[in-house]
């Protein structure tokens, strides 16, 4: 994408969003880990929860490297260097986005493994899962437009193939989270609320 250009927009329902801040409810506070850029709408957004934000934007870390052949040990990122979390704080939420499209595998594990360190029981992670053949080549911005909408923001008209990271393979990446509730959306998303339910 050329510096400076401006992504396309395209509003579609969130069955999860709705059901994440259902779940929310009358908190007081809550503590919000968003591994995606800090945006202006969601800023505001969650303004009503009284939220602590940390803003940890994995865009810039990608891509990050591939998997070695089998008769190579495949070491993971420096998710602590990438992340740069405040040591002896927990999530209440966890905001994915489509973060896990672009990662493989060993480093979606490695990286949840990471952040079970700062969960609790009942910490939710929200994530979206392409389950279509081409996804967007790079990861989108997402604005929240109101509590079941979402503004997607495609910075770049190019596609790539999809992983497609399938339930049952994807939930076995999720040390110590269940998933909670998914939504199939008719733009191709599945939207996964998933919960941390502490060690198995």
């Amino acid at each position: 994408m050329l510096r400076g250009s401006q992504p396309e927009y395209a509003v579609h329902s969130s069955l999860g969003l709705q059901s994440l801040c259902q779940a929310l409810g009358d908190s007081p506070a809550c503590h919000i880990l968003e591994l995606g850029p800090a945006r202006n709408e969601n800023l505001k957004f969650w303004s009503r929860f009284n939220p602590r934000m940390h803003i940890a934007d994995l865009r810039s870390s990608l891509p990050l490297p591939s998997s070695p052949s089998e008769d190579e040990e495949w070491v993971g990122p420096d998710w602590g260097k990438l992340l740069e979390l405040p040591p002896h704080q927990t999530c209440d939420v966890i905001l994915a986005w489509d973060l896990f499209n672009y990662l493989e595998l060993p480093a979606i594990s490695s990286l949840v493994q990471y952040l079970v360190g700062y969960c609790h029981r009942g910490t939710i992670l929200f994530a979206l899962i392409f389950d279509q053949k081409m996804m967007p080549d790079a990861i989108s911005l997402y604005d929240i437009a109101d509590e079941s909408h979402l503004r997607y923001g495609i910075l770049n008209p190019q596609t790539r193939s999809c992983p497609r990271h399938q339930p049952r393979v994807l939930s076995g990446m999720m040390a110590g989270f269940q998933a909670r509730e998914s939504f199939r959306l008719r733009n191709g998303v599945i939207e996964y609320l998933f919960e941390y339910k502490g060690e198995q």
